[in-house]
This record gives structure tokens, sequence and C-alpha cells, in this order.
């Protein structure tokens, strides 16, 4: 197996003590966003706890290549893994029952006008940033379903390391969505002067932190890479 973990004991308190974590992500967001509106606030809480979840899982793999002592909690990666997904589908749920109402058009940022008996395109960023989070959780959905031993030994695991690089894909994704509702989203635009609706939204107390996991994920990617080239050619010439 490739964890060597046969203690089924253990594979329960590796998951409990992520999912203690993964409660105080969601907490500590929620607690952070106290000036918006409880459904608001909700939302926030999962998807940001469910988004820093998804960051360690993606940047200790590289973290650990360029400081080989975080090679100790490298496995735990996969916890976080299934846990991010299970956290980002309530989200995702949250947001369909209370926000677009199981609607796909308003899903997609378009908003039913009465006169016209028709629905017009309102929110365009709304829509493309709904549209790469649900992409990454179904990639995510694919990689939380092999993240057990038993899918190694399936695949192999040359094949199960290769399905699993598509975690930088739902991360990259996932940072699209977020970048949009934290920095874009909640800002006034000449729309929602015209529509009457609201322009004075509270400031994300959160949005430094998630440029921060985009651009540490991104350095520390670029340095492990550098790192791996230049030990591959030193023991080429050697």
């Amino acid at each position: 197996m490739l964890l060597g973990i046969k203690s089924k004991r253990i594979i329960f308190y590796r998951h409990a003590a992520i999912a203690l974590i993964a409660s105080s992500l969601v907490y500590l967001v929620w607690f952070l966003n106290s000036t918006w509106s409880p459904d608001m606030r909700l939302w926030k809480a999962f998807g940001g706890g469910s988004f820093f979840l998804l960051w360690f899982a993606v940047f200790i793999g590289p973290l650990a290549r360029i400081f080989p002592v975080f090679n100790r909690i490298l496995s735990f990666r996969r916890e976080a893994g299934v846990w991010f997904f299970l956290i980002a589908l309530v989200h995702g749920y949250l947001i369909l029952d209370g926000w677009v109402r199981w609607n796909v058009w308003e899903f997609f940022g378009y908003q039913y006008v009465a006169e016209l008996e028709t629905y017009l395109r309102v929110e365009s960023g709304f829509g493309l940033a709904n549209f790469t989070g649900l992409i990454a959780l179904i990639f995510a959905l694919t990689l939380a379903a092999t993240s057990f031993d038993r899918a190694v030994n399936f695949f192999g695991v040359a094949s199960w390391k290769w399905l699993h690089m598509f975690a930088y894909v739902v991360f990259y994704l996932a940072v699209i969505h977020v970048v949009y509702f934290a920095f874009i989203h909640y800002t006034p635009s000449l729309q929602r002067v015209i529509m009457g609706s609201p322009t004075n939204y509270p400031v994300n107390p959160l949005k430094y932190y998630y440029l921060g996991a985009l651009i540490s994920v991104f350095v520390a990617q670029v340095w492990a890479f550098i790192k791996t080239v230049r030990q591959q050619k030193k023991s080429d010439w050697y």
C-alpha cells in the first residue's frame, strides 16, 4: 500500500484530526466574516474553509520537495483533499439552495425580466466564477473517490499519481472562483446602480490571504521545479 497504513484505527484518527482542522477553518472564516448577512456568512465559511484545505493539499507537495523535513506530514494531503471536497460540496449546496434557488439561468448570471418575459445576462463574471467552481468540484469528486489505497492498487502507483496531479487543476480553478468573489463581485457596478441593487457590501477580510495562497503555491511549484532540474543536472554530471 502506498501509505503503508494497515490499521483502520490510525486511518480513523487521521481523518478525525483533519475533520477537526476543517471544522476550525470553517468556524474561523465564519467568525471573521461577522459583518456579512447570516446566509452569505455561512456560504463564505464553508467556501473559505474548503479553500484553505485545498491550499494545504497542493502546497505541501512542492514544499516537501524544497524542504524534506515536511515529508513527515506529506501523506496528510490525502485526508485534506477528501475533507476539502466534502466541505466544498456543502458550500455548493448552500449556494444552489439559498442563492440561485436551483435555477440554472441564475447560476450562470442571468435574471428574469418580467417586462420582456425572458432571461437577460446581468452578471457574466458571476456565471463564469460559478462554472469554474462547478468544474473544480467535479474534478475534486474524482480525486476524493480515488484517495484510498484500493484505488492506488487498482490503477497502479504511476497512473494514480498522474491522476492526482489534477489537484493543481482543481486549485487554479478554485482560485478563479475565489478571487472573483473576493475582489470583483461585491464591488459597485453600473448594472447594480441601474437596477437599484446594493453596492455597499462589507470588505472581505480574507481576500489578501486568498491571494497569498495563490502566490505561495505558484512560487513553491517554480522553486521545487528549479531544485529538481538542478539536482537532475548534478546527477547527470556525475
